[in-house]
């Protein structure tokens, strides 16, 4: 064997075992990007899963809560129909009945007498006006606040800017 045989199995092998690294290194980051996608395939699944049972949870309280609502409701029925009735201790017959129209009941004053002399309130002063929800001018020439031009100027003659 000579040296160029040895020479050319030397950079073959060295060729082969470059290709086969870079081969392996390629298909070692494949594997990262099929490992990183699996990842997300499971965290996806668990926000899924959480979504569902929020979802499911909602749906249970969104339930107990109509249940609870009909519940009330035919409670106050039920008061409404039993307190809306009166009680039979209440019911008169046909003749207390007619004895109680015809009788007219006298009212007891608790004997406090009101003098003809004391004033009523007199509402009439300028004190207890009215209140306005206006200000009032402070000169009779001035326009007041309700007045169309009040807060209104009139326009100064200004020349026109030249630009």
């Amino acid at each position: 064997m000579g040296w160029v045989e040895i020479a050319s199995f030397i950079v073959g092998s060295s060729l082969g075992a470059l290709i086969c690294y870079f081969s392996l290194t390629r298909k070692r980051e494949e594997s990262t990007v099929e490992r990183q996608m699996r990842e997300l395939q499971e965290e996806f699944t668990v926000y899924r899963e959480n979504v569902n049972q929020h979802f499911h949870k909602t749906a249970d309280l969104v339930n107990n809560l109509s249940e609870s609502y009909i519940s009330v409701q035919k409670h106050l029925e039920n008061a409404a129909s039993s307190l809306t009735e009166p009680p039979k201790s209440f019911s008169i017959d046909e003749t207390s009945h007619a004895a109680l129209l015809t009788t007219k009941p006298e009212f007891n004053s608790l004997n406090v007498q009101i003098s003809d002399d004391e004033d009523d309130a007199d509402f009439n002063d300028a004190a207890t006006a009215a209140p306005r929800d206006y200000a009032p001018p402070h000169a009779p020439q001035e326009p007041g606040t309700l007045d169309e031009g009040f807060g209104l100027h009139e326009k100064e003659d200004i020349p026109p800017s030249v630009s």
